[in-house]
């Protein structure tokens, strides 16, 4: 609860209108255990990222349409699933792709405005990732520090 306080108040603080992706990115990486709570940081930074530039890809070089959206979901799903090492939670960024590009699609938008709103979608979820990275961060040395004593 802590970390969606942190999140939503700064974001007021910087005039954010959604605040949505960055709560919903605390909630989703946050664990007690601080080596989960980091890999799923990990993976969330990296899938989201993914999912935005090939979303951000698709959207410049094809237009916002069902095609850009279903080829940005295929090359999404084969480079997420093409590496070894790649995070277990691959699905998120297909996932990311279409959460940047739909909303253009049935708003009929500018691919400005699209462009804004997929940084600014990503900018969210590295900013509740990161306040949730950095509060399980501060509560493992709080731990260690209690079990000191």
């Amino acid at each position: 609860m802590l970390g969606c306080a942190i999140a939503w108040w700064s974001l007021y603080l910087v005039h954010d209108k959604s605040k949505v992706w960055a709560l919903i990115s605390v909630i989703i990486v946050s664990d007690p255990n601080f080596e989960i709570l980091r890999n799923n940081a990990i993976s969330r930074l990296i899938n989201t990222t993914v999912g935005c530039a090939l979303g951000l890809i698709c959207l410049y070089l094809i237009g916002i349409n069902v095609w850009a959206l279903m080829i940005g979901i295929m090359a999404s799903v084969i480079i997420s699933t093409s590496f070894k090492n790649y995070p277990s939670s691959w699905k998120l960024a297909p996932a990311t792709v279409v959460i940047i590009i739909a909303p253009s699609i049935f708003e009929n938008t500018a691919i400005h405005d699209a462009f804004v709103f997929a940084l600014t979608r990503t900018a969210e979820v590295l900013y509740g990732s990161l306040v949730a990275l950095g509060l399980g961060f501060v509560y493992a040395k709080l731990r260690q520090w209690a079990i000191k004593k």
